[in-house]
């Protein structure tokens, strides 16, 4: 059995989820990988042992990562070690995203972007899971209004996708469970690999060297990228 782990990230104009893929039996390296990452955090003054991994708090030094605030070499640092930890791994990464401003300038009344782009992660993640003759359970962060999101999911096995690639995710395991991603080391894992993305597209860096290193950190995930798209309506 497969399982794909999902978070979000978003600004006013773009929204993405990532989804990590991670076989059953390796789950475990998952876990260790984020356990020996921290190790390396307390490197640098991070002392919570069960420090949850928020690219976003680590590179605003916000919450557990207060002791890094202010501090961008460190904070880089840190995100590169656990970004280059989830590299190694026997995993795959899909990113689906769409352009929010071209959506709402294109439909009078589009669909929520989150539904849009968990319908296209989950369209991805059950492409693989078939090439793999596998099955996949979806574990997603906990976001608003999930139980429509559950339903929404389980509706496409009866009624298929849709548009004009419409799939009934026959690979998938309903229903998608959500969960807290403090108990979900895969999530967070997904949460580092979408906001790394969303800052390399969707984000205007003030400083060359900030953006240089931004793509450094992508080019570090490259072994695992399975697909990235975004949909520009």
């Amino acid at each position: 059995m497969l399982f794909a782990f999902l978070d979000e990230s978003y600004t006013a104009d773009r929204y993405y989820i990532c989804g990590l893929i991670v076989d059953e039996k390796h789950i475990g390296d998952v876990a260790k990988a984020l356990a020996e990452a921290r190790e390396y955090a307390r490197g640098f003054g991070v002392v919570a042992h069960n420090i949850e991994y928020h690219a976003h708090e680590i590179m605003s030094g916000r919450g557990g990562w207060s002791p890094i605030h202010g501090k961008v070499r460190s904070a880089i640092a840190i995100y590169k070690d656990a970004l280059q930890r989830v590299a190694n791994l026997p995993v795959k990464m899909i990113i689906r995203g769409v352009d929010v401003a071209r959506l709402n300038a294109r439909y009078r009344y589009p669909y929520p972007p989150h539904k849009i782009v968990l319908q296209h992660a989950l369209e991805e993640i059950n492409k693989y899971a078939a090439l793999t003759g596998d099955v996949v359970t979806v574990i997603a962060d906990e976001v608003q209004d999930q139980a429509t999101h559950v339903m929404q999911a389980s509706n496409y096995q009866v009624h298929g996708t849709g548009e004009y690639k419409s799939s009934k995710l026959v690979q998938i395991q309903m229903p998608i469970v959500f969960g807290s991603s403090a108990e979900s080391p895969g999530v967070q894992c997904a949460d580092l690999l979408v906001y790394l993305y969303r800052r390399l597209d969707a984000h205007t860096e003030q400083h060359a060297r900030t953006r240089r290193a931004v793509e450094g950190l992508w080019e570090t995930v490259r072994p695992i990228r399975h697909t990235v798209w975004r949909w520009d309506p």
